[in-house]
């Protein structure tokens, strides 16, 4: 997979916060990857200079586009902005500050034809010792993802890796009743897709060391457990 044609149908989609010291290099290097996929930046009300850089940034490239939003709405609602502004047939999420390299994304792609699913999740479990995770962090998202396959009955055991893969058919169903753009996106996400019928796979994927060390707030605990019973309860009322 190395021609500019075979990334054609390929939309990468990277929401961004506070990123100015870094998306330029981050979207040549996603760019370099994925070539002749559209990169479609969005700047979710960064208050540095994120959103000027990565205008600069996509005059360089051949298929850039940055979007921005005035104020600070959540990842969610960034990757909502960039799906809806995707021209490719498949749809990769990616966090902007490269924590899940890009490098791993062609294999991805491969493996998404491969088996046929309509969903391909990212599950780092597997890649979170070495360095790669604090120890905070590594124990929530265990416990986060334990308690959503209790409560869900998802086919996966992560939901909040930020490096997924779409058929775009799914996103143009799924978004039209999105309602939570926090935390627990990813959750509702799949599990509205979940619920559509739509198949959902999922494979490990690599943590670049040091990744996510960013302290945990109070805050984040709070809406990651409301945005949880929130999908809970839509859910148990909408069972089949």
């Amino acid at each position: 997979m190395t021609t500019s044609a075979t990334f054609g149908s390929v939309s990468v989609v990277l929401p961004a916060y506070r990123l100015g010291e870094h998306i330029a290099a981050n979207m040549k290097t996603v760019a370099n990857v994925l070539p002749g996929a559209q990169l479609v930046v969005v700047d979710d009300g960064s208050d540095d200079s994120t959103y000027e850089q990565a205008k600069q940034s996509a005059t360089l490239l051949p298929r850039a586009l940055v979007l921005r939003h005035e104020h600070n709405r959540g990842k969610g609602a960034a990757l909502q902005t960039g799906a809806q502004a995707a021209e490719g047939s498949t749809v990769v999420f990616l966090d902007g500050d490269l924590d899940l390299p890009p490098a791993q994304i062609p294999s991805l792609l491969e493996l998404f034809a491969e088996v046929d699913a309509d969903v391909l999740v990212g599950a780092k479990q597997t890649d979170m010792g070495d360095g790669r995770y604090p120890w905070k962090r590594r124990a929530l998202s265990r416990l986060f993802a334990t308690i959503s396959r209790i409560l869900f009955r998802l086919p996966v055991d992560e939901t909040q890796t930020g490096l997924k893969i779409f058929k775009r058919t799914v996103l143009e169903q799924v978004f039209a009743e999105q309602r939570v753009f926090g935390y627990a996106f990813d959750l509702e996400l799949l599990v509205r897709a979940h619920r559509a019928g739509f198949q959902i796979a999922e494979t490990p994927v690599e943590l670049r060391i040091g990744a996510s060390s960013a302290p945990l707030q109070l805050a984040t605990l709070w809406e990651m457990g409301r945005d949880t019973l929130r999908i809970f309860l839509w859910s148990r009322r909408h069972r089949s």
